[in-house]
């Protein structure tokens, strides 16, 4: 049985990153010995497959998120000691394959062990353009010199394969297997994710001050999930702007809940690689309205049909695409929504691993 160690900074994280990994051990730890190697605590926010080993460097990766230079130097401190440990773990441990989550990590197992050069397999989270200049330079020089580069959206794809890189399209696994029932009738809107600046919160929060203050019905609610550094500046803004009916809560394991009872998922990211909780919340038939953005709605979002694709980044459409989605009637409510189940009845997740399969063979 082949033997792959899946190289990421931390699993100790609410995160989409980590969502993925979590899915993929699992499903790959039914063909492959799989280990996942961090960099903290050997733990995982997310449930394991018992096969899958975690193991860790303990090199924990500290960002400072109020000083954009400490966390420069930080990383590239830490990439030196990384790459030094990573190189004693590998004369202790050997594997076929070593997939990585972040340029950083591929970098730090390129020169980790000459041996493994060829044995890396880059997998891509972010959009293409989501990244700094010293990113894209280390994946300029690095993605050229690995085995393979694993893309989850199309428009990415073609992005590093006319920059002549080895790239598959391979998209991530889908958390829930089947498509759970909806009624619609909550009157709650949902979003989902790290409260950050790319996730554009604050936006969201002026649009829906907005919508709410131009529709009939006020029992209808917006609830934002997550936790992050943007979580005081939020609070804050929905005092000091008087926003009504916003709920906000932390991070949790009970998400599922949250899709359960969503009438509408709203996104609002400036970029977005692929957008995990637009294919979650589609498995709770729940239609999602995003922007537009580079690079992932668009691969899951059918405009219209199982949600809308709103221009990049117009407060007025986005507004007036929720409330007419408030003003709906319950049938074409309905109908969104069977579009989204539809459409996750499709993703199929073992055609998925069948693309991981003929990768690593």
């Amino acid at each position: 049985m082949k033997k792959i160690l899946m190289y990421v900074n931390s699993m100790n994280a609410l995160g989409g990153i980590e969502r993925v990994i979590a899915n993929l051990s699992d499903k790959f730890s039914d063909y492959y010995n799989v280990t996942i190697l961090v960099k903290d605590k050997p733990v995982s926010v997310y449930k394991l497959n018992d096969k899958v080993k975690i193991q860790s460097l303990n090199v924990e990766l500290k960002m400072n998120m109020n000083s954009r230079m400490n966390r420069i130097v930080n990383v590239f401190v830490n990439c030196f000691k990384s790459r030094r440990a990573l190189k004693k773990y590998l004369v202790a441990n050997t594997f076929d394959y070593i997939y990585t989550a972040f340029p950083t990590n591929g970098l730090e197992a390129y020169l980790a062990d000459k041996t493994y050069r060829n044995k890396i397999i880059a997998s891509e989270h972010a959009s293409y353009y989501a990244y700094n200049f010293v990113y894209r330079k280390i994946k300029s020089w690095l993605y050229p010199r690995l085995k393979a580069i694993s893309v989850p959206t199309t428009m990415d794809t073609d992005i590093y394969k006319k920059l002549g890189y080895n790239a598959y399209y391979i998209p991530h696994l889908n958390t829930y297997s089947q498509t759970h029932n909806n009624e619609l009738n909550s009157k709650r809107i949902i979003n989902v994710g790290r409260l950050t600046s790319d996730k554009q919160q604050m936006l969201l929060l002026d649009i829906w001050k907005k919508v709410y203050d131009n529709i009939d019905d006020k029992e209808w609610k917006l609830q934002i999930i997550g936790s992050g550094e943007e979580e005081e500046h939020l609070n804050e803004k929905i005092i000091r702007d008087d926003i009504k009916n916003v709920e906000m809560i932390p991070h949790t394991f009970r998400i599922a809940d949250y899709y359960r009872n969503a009438e509408l998922f709203v996104f609002t990211s400036k970029m977005e690689g692929f957008g995990m909780v637009l294919l979650e919340a589609m498995s709770f038939g729940v239609p999602c309205v995003s922007f537009d953005c580079p690079s992932g709605p668009r691969d899951i979002i059918r405009n219209s049909e199982n949600g809308y694709l709103i221009n990049c980044y117009d407060k007025e459409e986005y507004c007036n695409c929720v409330i007419n989605y408030i003003n709906k009637s319950k049938d074409e409510k309905n109908l969104l929504s069977d579009c989204a189940s539809k459409f996750i009845e499709k993703w199929d997740n073992n055609l998925i691993i069948d693309k991981w399969k003929k990768l690593l063979k």
